[in-house]
């Protein structure tokens, strides 16, 4: 995975140990660079995870691509609840309310979905 580098950090190469500096592309394997992210020292250039807080949730919360991303986060130990893109589309213009609700169930059940989004009082499709 090719990440971007935000803080320096050193690490251990065959010739010895280098410090990498702030604005370096460096490719690494996935459990490494989760690692790296979860500590704010890289930034992933292919877009793969985002930690971001809500105002209207009062929590951290994670943003991947794919459920893989998502697998990958949880084990490399991330509590926080992960939503992929597709779930972000689905709750494109859901209430406040209604998106407190659907973030607490994720906080609650590790690998909840959000597969579609109803009007009340509509059955599904």
């Amino acid at each position: 995975m090719k990440c971007q580098v935000l803080e320096p950090f050193k690490v251990r190469i065959s010739q010895g140990e280098i410090e990498l500096q702030p604005g370096q592309i460096i490719t690494l394997d996935k459990d490494k660079a989760i690692k790296l992210l979860k500590e704010g020292k890289i930034i992933p250039t292919n877009n793969i995870a985002y930690k971001i807080y809500s105002n209207i949730l009062q929590a951290f919360l994670w943003v991947v691509d794919t459920d893989d991303d998502m697998w990958a986060l949880k084990k490399e130990g991330v509590t926080d609840p992960i939503y992929t893109a597709d779930e972000v589309r689905k709750l494109k213009g859901i209430s406040k309310e209604g998106l407190k609700r659907v973030h607490r169930v994720k906080e609650v059940f590790e690998g909840s979905k959000v597969r579609n989004m109803q009007k009340k009082g509509r059955l599904p499709d």
